[in-house]
């Protein structure tokens, strides 16, 4: 290699891989390290080029000597490092492979005259050079970024300041998922690799054996990439659930706004009330102003009833369906008559089986009037086997969609998931339990049986 290939080709190419990875992780670069990281990377570049190195391998070392190289420069976290070295490294090589094939078959020229020649290698890196530089303005115009971090910084800060290296130190969203990006980003760089190297060793540019070599070290990479990847899919298993958890947590939230909401307006009933009755007693009227009190104490201790019941969180949820119903103007019955403490179900479990089904009910009668607005919910306990019993006067369910009210994504209601019932079935099928549906013009019916989990 030639100073002249490194000032024309490995000197910019660095910068602007370096340039595009960074903007890519969504931080702005000061030119003056992007220029170090250049000069490095290119004196870097023609040492491997004077070591005893098979073809395939230099390829390797370089691009581990890139990330040390920016590492070494910015002083950023090896994560944040690591990331923006894939997706330069990536977008570079996607751009390579086909340039490099266009260019062959354009201008006639063998890879073996590209290697050895300079200003051959630079006309070739040139279009290379030029797609880059399209990328890196689209970027900095349009603020394109692939990953966002926790932490509130601006994209106009730079990287060298001291208070955005410490912002970024902090930030633990990238450390998470260091893995998954790498599993999923490192593929696509070793695929570009192993590309230039099969052309490489088809036109007899190096020795065979130097391919077997670069071969033999995939396969290592394959594995470590098992592994890898065995380690990303419990990570993602358990992403989705925190995701499904916090949704459940923010429908919850939002029930219980819908109960707060729907004791002020009781509150404010009551002061009323409280009014009415203290003008009964003013009026000497005490047989009228004790049935009004009788009545309307039985109008209000149906929700405290609920609190009787021996499992807190199920206490809690069938409140707040009650205090919901209540707002809905829908009446709604709920008998708990039997302990709870041994329901198998974790209380997140015993909430979404719950909670999905009494939502379902309630969604059945909203639309309805008079006594069309009634929902039942009874849970019992008989022969080892918990029973869940949820009724609603709802519409009646056609025949034709049983199967299909457990499937994943199905629904009949616009704006509605299809979620709520196949995670029903999943909690059902989990503790080996069963669901039933019977449905007529007058009610409809879940009955969930959960056996008892000796």
């Amino acid at each position: 290699m030639t100073f002249l290939s490194l000032l024309m080709v490995s000197f910019p190419e660095a910068i602007l891989v370096a340039a595009l990875g960074f903007l890519l992780i969504g931080l702005k670069p000061w030119w003056c390290d992007l220029i170090i990281i250049g000069a490095l990377q290119a004196g870097f570049a023609y040492i491997i080029r004077l070591l005893p190195v098979p073809f395939g391998l230099h390829s390797i070392l370089g691009i581990v000597l890139f990330v040390l190289n920016i590492r070494l420069v910015t002083r950023l976290p090896y994560r944040i490092v690591i990331l923006a070295s894939l997706f330069g490294l990536i977008f570079y090589g996607s751009v390579e492979t086909v340039a490099i094939q266009f260019m062959l078959q354009i201008k006639g020229f063998s890879l073996t005259e590209v290697w050895n020649y300079s200003f051959i290698r630079f006309l070739y890196f040139l279009p290379q050079a030029i797609v880059m530089i399209i990328f890196i303005i689209a970027c900095k115009v349009f603020n394109i970024s692939l990953i966002s971090y926790s932490q509130d910084y601006s994209r106009l800060r730079h990287l060298s300041r001291k208070e955005t290296q410490g912002d970024l130190k902090a930030d633990i969203v990238n450390n998470h998922n260091l893995i998954i990006f790498v599993v999923v980003l490192l593929p696509v760089l070793l695929l570009a690799l192993l590309n230039m190297a099969f052309e490489a060793a088809r036109l007899d540019i190096f020795p065979g054996e130097h391919f077997n070599i670069f071969n033999g070290i995939f396969g290592i990479f394959i594995i470590i990439l098992t592994v890898l990847s065995t380690v990303t899919v419990k990570r993602i298993g358990q992403h989705v659930e925190k995701d499904y958890e916090a949704k459940r947590a923010e429908e919850n939230l939002k029930q219980i706004k819908q109960l707060i909401n729907s004791s002020r307006k009781q509150r404010h009933d009551f002061h009323h009330q409280l009014q009415t009755i203290y003008g009964l007693l003013e009026g000497g009227a005490y047989e009228r102003a004790r049935d009004y009190i009788s009545r309307l104490f039985g109008e209000i201790s149906q929700t405290g009833e609920l609190i009787k019941t021996d499992n807190f969180s199920i206490s809690a949820l069938l409140y707040t369906k009650m205090g919901l119903a209540e707002a809905k103007n829908i009446e709604m019955e709920i008998a708990v008559e039997c302990s709870l403490r041994e329901l198998p179900l974790t209380p997140h479990e015993a909430s979404s089986l719950l909670g999905n089904l009494i939502d379902n009910a309630l969604g059945a009668v909203e639309d309805k009037t008079g006594a069309c607005r009634q929902v039942k919910v009874k849970i019992t306990y008989e022969q080892g086997l918990y029973v869940i019993i949820i009724s609603n006067t709802g519409d009646p369910i056609v025949p034709k969609i049983k199967e299909d009210i457990f499937k994943v994504g199905f629904t009949t209601k616009k704006g509605h998931s299809g979620l709520g019932l196949s995670i029903v079935k999943d909690i059902v099928s989990k503790y080996r339990g069963d669901i039933k549906i019977s449905s007529d013009t007058e009610v409809t019916t879940f009955t969930v049986i959960i056996p008892l989990k000796k």
